[in-house]
């Protein structure tokens, strides 16, 4: 694990904290615009590995401002480049608006509010092209968008903050990705289960 720690300490120290704090928003916008990138590890080793001499709240509430920016600007470009270049112009097919919309009549929640359920259990991916083509209220979705990473990512780094007091380095960063892993493999489980009870939509196969 310490080699492992070593190679995140000259990465981390390479970016510096500027270039830390840029990368991690980028992380965030792929994430919601693209595909995947687990935010979540990204953003407590951002925390694990700030620069010496850094003010662990201050650098915390940087990170924080960082995750709910990139989450805004990401599922705004979603939405836009859907909303603009598919919906506007009718290149939307209507098999993938059928579905779309069949799929969040049988959710828990189904307007906006689902966008809170998504951060436990993600059962609607790329909220910014759900919110396109829905019809969902954009000021409302970003609200809840940055609610929702408002507090899981402050839960997150809460977390951390408390294991990097607690333990050394080393441990504290093996804990640290074990959480995140079980958080995300926990968060994919209640979405499979959702899904699972959630009635087929009417006309599907």
């Amino acid at each position: 694990m310490a080699s492992v720690a070593d190679w995140l300490s000259g990465l981390f120290g390479f970016l510096g904290p500027v270039g830390t704090l840029v990368a991690l928003l980028l992380v965030f916008v792929i994430d919601a615009a693209i595909i995947p990138t687990l935010p979540e590890l990204a953003i407590v080793l951002s925390y694990l590995y700030r620069g010496a001499g850094v003010d662990p709240l201050l650098w915390a509430l940087l990170l924080l401002m960082m995750a709910m920016t990139g989450e805004v600007i990401g599922n705004t470009l979603m939405f836009l480049w859907v909303r603009k270049l598919v919906v506007d112009r009718g290149h939307l097919p209507r098999i993938v608006d059928r579905a779309m919309r069949g799929w969040t009549r049988f959710l828990l929640v189904r307007d906006e509010r689902i966008i809170l359920v998504n951060r436990i259990a993600p059962v609607v991916p790329f909220v910014g092209a759900f919110i396109a083509v829905v019809g969902w209220s954009y000021p409302r979705s970003i609200l809840y968008i940055v609610v929702g990473a408002a507090a899981k990512y402050s839960a997150l780094l809460l977390l951390v903050g408390y294991l990097g007091v607690v333990y050394d380095p080393d441990t504290a960063t093996l804990l640290t990705v074990v959480a995140v892993v079980l958080l995300v493999a926990l968060s994919v489980a209640a979405s499979l289960l959702l899904r699972r009870r959630a009635p087929a939509p009417p006309g599907a196969a």
